[in-house]
């Protein structure tokens, strides 16, 4: 079954930025009625048709003044593309579209093409937005994407091309095996999504990683999940870190190992980690950043001698809302104190 919901909130504008969708990926069930993803009821589009001509230069007023505002930008975007090394623009404007094709059919043959993505057991999927560096030695990875892929994403038609291209952000998780190691990979990312109208259907054609000087911004809503919530997550995390901790932390943990060569090592939590913690909102992964300090120590021995290491670092979290709850995605030092 697709995860697409049928959507009901979206009017006849286009050209703009969707509002109020959510995406979990194939990992976490969701406990809603319908399927992984839904959206809110209300409509919230940014831009009409008659303002998407517009969206690039910035104003209607630096336009009407001559285009040279315009001009300035392009000219800076394409000097950034050769110097800094970046992708291909995202087009600035959009083409009115074909009368036939409504905003939540483009978002639906994404979306479908965005699980498949997640389905795909490749550490480098093709037409995916999604790698992992390390490829040899890997085991099957098992993505997953949160932080409501689909919610705010921008999304423009070239008529020339007969295509619509949608700009979105997207949190990856990819746990996988490597070196007989249990690893995860969380990555924010950028993704563009282009999707052919051909003979009166929708074809998606890629969707890939992009980031590049000018693009659009992706602003997405924060579903202000109680702090009572997210804390009882983190902390359940935190319990599992130290927990199942060996020889290093376990993945998506702070990274930090006694020396090699250690024995007998046992891990203990010397203080609350949420004691000073402070939750921000980060509109645009749709994600809370959990920023705080956590007590730490682990007790071996080494050649012989019983030795006991304590830290006191501070740490930022990563916490995705999904239906089904928080989840807390990585938590990793933001110093080695």
């Amino acid at each position: 079954m697709s995860v697409v919901d049928r959507q009901t909130g979206f009017g006849g504008e286009r050209q703009a930025n969707v509002k109020g969708s959510y995406y979990e990926g194939n990992v976490d069930k969701s406990t809603h009625t319908h399927h992984h993803r839904h959206y809110a009821p209300r409509a919230n589009v940014d831009l009409r048709e008659d303002e998407a001509t517009e969206s690039g230069s910035g104003s209607g007023a630096a336009a009407a003044a001559g285009g040279g505002g315009l001009g300035v930008v392009v000219v800076l975007a394409v000097l950034g593309y050769f110097i800094f090394g970046g992708n291909e623009p995202f087009p600035a404007t959009s083409d009115p579209w074909p009368a036939e094709v409504k905003q939540e059919a483009v978002i639906a043959a994404a979306g479908s093409w965005l699980d498949k993505c997640a389905k795909s057991p490749s550490a480098t999927p093709a037409n995916c937005p999604q790698s992992i560096v390390e490829t040899s030695d890997v085991s099957t990875v098992r993505w997953a994407f949160y932080g409501n892929p689909l919610e705010a994403a921008v999304i423009h038609y070239t008529e020339a091309e007969s295509r619509f291209d949608m700009l979105g952000t997207v949190m990856v998780t990819a746990d996988y095996t490597a070196s007989k190691e249990l690893r995860r990979v969380v990555t924010p990312a950028k993704y563009w999504a282009k999707v052919k109208w051909v003979d009166g259907r929708l074809d998606v054609q890629e969707v890939k990683e992009h980031s590049a000087i000018g693009d659009p911004d992706v602003v997405k809503q924060d579903p202000k999940v109680p702090w009572e919530l997210v804390a009882t997550k983190l902390s359940d995390a935190f319990t599992r870190c130290v927990r199942d901790a060996k020889s290093a932390m376990p993945a998506g943990c702070p990274e930090w190992s006694p020396p090699s060569g250690a024995e007998k090592i046992k891990w203990s939590s010397t203080g609350d980690p949420l004691l000073i913690a402070r939750a921000t909102f980060d509109p645009k992964f749709a994600i809370y950043r959990v920023k705080g300090t956590y007590e730490l120590a682990v007790r071996y021995t080494w050649l012989g001698t019983t030795k006991t290491d304590t830290r006191n670092p501070t740490y930022e979290a990563w916490i995705a809302p999904t239906a089904a709850g928080p989840v807390v995605l990585q938590i990793k030092d933001t110093t080695t104190v």
